[in-house]
């Protein structure tokens, strides 16, 4: 079996793949089809490779069709983020998403999720598709023959200057600049369609700026003689250009080998269709017999070595293209190769005929070559077409991704352990310590726990124990938790006095108080933050102003709002506020771990409260929560506080 399959390997590849790599989908944070119990604030759309964001992205809720976008897709690293609106209501969603990997493929993508416990596994109504034009092919068939027929024919005459006369430069100078021409006009058309800032459109970019100077050298070089080497030079160097901006610089692939393999294969395919190319519009213009016969001697030793060299390099990119010979005819890459597998196979026979039957018998000879040159631009076409297809190994590795988990909320602590959290970037950290045993809860921004990270405590690796729980053996003191690379020192003692009676009091003080100042931080990343000062008056009178932002008064049912500072209040309805209510609900966990100093959880939010208390009333509390990370500093209780509706001209 491994005999047949390198034979067809070989066969399958003895003309230029081109392949190029697409960035694979790893994973989508919700996944495909998930039900959340709470909306979640984007989606995210993880893959293996550099990708920028493509036209096309959408979200729509599946009753409406209305979108529910809160702005542009952005990308962060190899994740495509789509931001939704906030606050979605319960039902069923679905999301459109479009990238462009670094090598300029354009891949879409659908998934659905549906908002409330309970419901049905929902279906996306959008669709996605990213088809291959006819014009698509025609464009990247003049490309990439214009490119070889440039390669071949400088390659043909730098095997044979010096040996005839100035017809030969000019004739190979036409036939050079009509190939560079070819170049240019179908790699400008690809550009033009190209997304910007890819790895594939600055070399795109940049051959296509070669061959114009190629061509208007080679266009120039029947006069001035010193011209044909130069727009030589440039045809050889884009022979470089498919290598460059194709697989064999795919992170996946050695490049030690993958790289000196396609340059080669390039350029043997290369000598062998500027050859034929030559020997069909060249050589029938020898000035006598002796010259023409010298000319196929030449090509025909040349196209020997190319064969060689295309066959070994064509098994090298088989065994990196693909992993098992059912790929032949299992993936749309596998059977394209068997297309050119069967138009390469009367290539062999013909060019056998071509260089040792009629090689005295040039009428016939160039007939025959014509037919030959036909067949390869059939696989030329091929190439075309293959350079959008994924390749094999990718498309097996694609569709033998393991399943991902549909996201569930985080589990909480155990109800005897000792708790905190702290902020790492946008992701919630949790601790919950029990005698000889931590458990590390991550909580995303979306509100799901994060599986599949890398969480050490004291530098022991940890297992799972739930969403987005890991759980490891400790003994008592500080602990150290590392969490991708990142370290977070927690001062969390192992035991501590049971505060729910503290707790309970702090609240019913909190309740009671005629009125409230605090100043408030409030993060959802260590980037973007707000302190706003707030002033509450029992029962429901409330007044805000955020440091160099909006501000708003609220009384009752009435609610006056400003953008800024000096700008005009615009007023409003409002549900009655209750302004003396905790933040915290359904606390639970609660321990006094340090003088004056009461962690606990909240399991209907779900959220990490730390409150520091001064003389029986809270002077400072943390919570931390989903994408939310706030600080108070209570500036005073039962003070002196007036709040009154804005004047009309404010």
């Amino acid at each position: 079996m491994k005999r047949a399959f390198l034979f067809v390997c070989l066969v399958a590849l003895l003309v230029p793949a081109a392949a190029s790599a697409h960035a694979t989908l790893l994973r989508t944070v919700p996944d495909n089809g998930a039900v959340l119990a709470r909306s979640p604030g984007a989606v995210r759309v993880e893959f293996d490779d550099t990708i920028r964001v493509a036209p096309g992205n959408a979200a729509v809720a599946n009753s409406s069709r209305k979108s529910v976008l809160a702005g542009k897709a952005t990308v962060a690293g190899h994740t495509l983020v789509v931001p939704l609106a906030k606050g979605l209501r319960d039902g069923a969603y679905s999301v459109r998403w479009s990238i462009v990997s670094d090598d300029g493929h354009r891949e879409q993508g659908v998934l659905a999720f549906a908002v409330g416990a309970g419901a049905a596994a929902p279906n996306s109504v959008l669709g996605a598709s990213t088809p291959l034009t006819w014009s698509d092919i025609t464009l990247r068939t003049l490309y990439y023959l214009g490119l070889l027929a440039a390669g071949g024919v400088s390659v043909f005459w730098l095997r044979t200057r010096g040996r005839t006369g100035d017809w030969l430069r000019v004739r190979l100078a036409h036939l050079l600049f009509f190939a560079l021409l070819a170049t240019f006009l179908g790699g400008s058309a690809i550009l033009h369609g190209a997304p910007p800032g890819t790895r594939y459109a600055l070399i795109l970019k940049i051959a296509v700026t070669v061959a114009l100077l190629g061509g208007a050298a080679a266009a120039l070089a029947p006069t001035i003689a010193w011209l044909l080497p130069v727009a030589v030079a440039g045809a050889l160097a884009l022979l470089a250009a498919p290598t460059l901006s194709g697989h064999a610089l795919d992170r996946s692939q050695p490049h030690w080998l993958s790289i000196p393999l396609d340059l080669a294969h390039l350029a043997a395919a290369s000598v062998w269709i500027g050859g034929l190319l030559a020997l069909v519009f060249v050589a029938p213009r020898a000035p006598d017999g002796e010259t023409r016969r010298r000319l196929v001697g030449r090509f025909s030793s040349s196209a020997l070595v190319a064969v060689i060299i295309i066959g070994v390099t064509g098994l090298g990119r088989a065994l990196t293209e693909l992993s098992h010979v059912s790929q032949l005819w299992s993936t749309s890459y596998g059977q394209l190769l068997l297309v050119k597998t069967a138009l390469f196979v009367p290539l062999i026979g013909l060019g056998w005929l071509n260089r040792r039957v009629l090689i005295d018998a040039f009428a016939r000879l160039r007939r025959s070559a014509m037919f030959e040159l036909v067949l390869l631009a059939g696989i030329v076409v091929a190439v075309a077409v293959l350079t959008e297809l994924r390749p094999g190994r990718d498309a097996a590795r694609a569709s033998a991704a393991p399943a991902v988990v549909s996201p569930q909320p985080p589990l909480p602590p155990p109800r005897d352990a000792v708790v905190d959290a702290r902020e790492l970037g946008s992701v919630a950290v949790g601790l919950a310590r029990t005698p000889g045993r931590v458990q590390v809860t991550l909580l995303g921004p979306d509100g799901t726990g994060l599986d599949g990270r890398s969480v050490l405590v004291a530098g022991r690796a940890t297992t799972r124990c739930g969403p987005g729980c890991y759980g490891a053996p400790a003994g008592g003191g500080a602990l150290r938790v590392t969490v991708d690379g990142r370290t977070l020192q927690f001062e969390t003692p192992t035991r501590a006095p049971d505060a729910t009676g503290r707790l309970q009091a702090l609240t019913r003080f909190y309740r009671g108080s005629k009125t409230i100042v605090f100043d408030e931080r409030l993060a959802s990343t260590p980037s973007n933050a707000q302190t706003t000062r707030f002033e509450a008056v029992a029962p429901h009178k409330l007044r805000y102003a955020t440091h160099g932002g909006p501000s708003a008064i609220v009384i009752g049912a009435h609610r006056w709002d400003r953008a800024r500072p000096g700008a005009r209040y615009v007023e409003s309805d409002q549900s009655p506020l209750d302004v003396t209510q905790p933040y915290w609900r359904a606390p639970a966990n609660a321990h006094l771990v340090a003088p004056g100093v009461i962690t606990f959880f909240d399991r209907q939010i779900p959220a990490w409260f730390r409150v520091t208390t001064r003389g029986g009333r809270p002077s400072r509390m943390q919570m931390t929560a989903a994408s939310h990370f706030m600080v108070d500093r209570y500036v005073g209780f039962g003070d002196a506080v007036t709040i009154s509706q804005p004047p009309p001209s404010r």
